[in-house]
């Protein structure tokens, strides 16, 4: 049984219910709403932390930011492991490399069940094929890692898809593994509008679902790095 404790930045407060189907039964799992002002605990006595992704944009300052980056920091101190999903994985460069760490895509949003491209290392690490398909809903991306960190997913959308940090116990990942093929088209067709007005429809990025990994694993993968 691990002690997880999941950091909820979504607008709407339900990103954890996605991730908490990844997480084993006898799970001991805390949920904290950062945009309902819920409190930011201490690290100590969690065996992994889940950043989760937001329609905040990591470019900005959101409400919750400085409990969040002094989480981030205290954690990557105290050696327990973390894992960023979307605007969790840029939060986790932002908060530890600074401001210059992330950006606007230039290339505009990309979505949809988009191919990833996975390293060597990260196919041994987090047990998947070499490419997989994706939940894909970003406008902005990460441009530099903390030091000693090695990216371990690419596509020719976003150069930054995935990232190992081992001294710090991290994995970020730009795409999102907690949405099957269901769940994650109810998020397009609701953001139909939005798709509408940076020129892509709901019903071309529906088309497809994931494939080639599991989320469980790289959740085990993240708590079994060496500190």
């Amino acid at each position: 049984m691990a002690r997880v404790l999941i950091l909820d930045t979504s607008t709407d407060s339900s990103e954890h219910i996605h991730i908490r189907g990844a997480l084993g039964p006898g799970d001991d799992v805390d949920v904290r709403l950062l945009n309902e002002r819920q409190s930011v605990p201490a690290p100590r006595g969690y065996d992994l932390a889940i950043h989760t992704g937001s329609a905040f944009s990591i470019v900005e300052d959101a409400p919750f930011q400085a409990a969040l980056f002094g989480f981030i920091r205290a954690a990557s101190s105290a050696g327990l492991p973390q894992f960023g999903i979307c605007y969790g994985h840029q939060a986790l460069c932002r908060a530890l490399v600074g401001d210059p760490a992330v950006r606007r895509v230039p290339g505009g949003v990309e979505a949809g069940w988009c191919e990833v491209r996975i390293t060597p290392t990260g196919r041994v690490l987090l047990g998947t094929e070499a490419r997989i398909a994706v939940f894909q809903f970003h406008f902005d991306e990460v441009v530099a890692l903390p030091p000693g960190a090695r990216r371990i997913a690419w596509n020719g959308h976003t150069r930054v898809q995935g990232f190992l940090d081992r001294a710090r116990r991290l994995v970020g990942v730009q795409f999102h593994p907690e949405f099957d093929e269901g769940s994650g088209n109810r998020v397009f067709r609701e953001a139909a509008d939005l798709l509408e007005r940076n020129g892509l429809s709901a019903d071309r990025v529906t088309v497809g679902g994931p494939s080639g990994f599991h989320m469980r694993r790289m959740l085990e993968a993240t708590m079994g790095l060496a500190g």
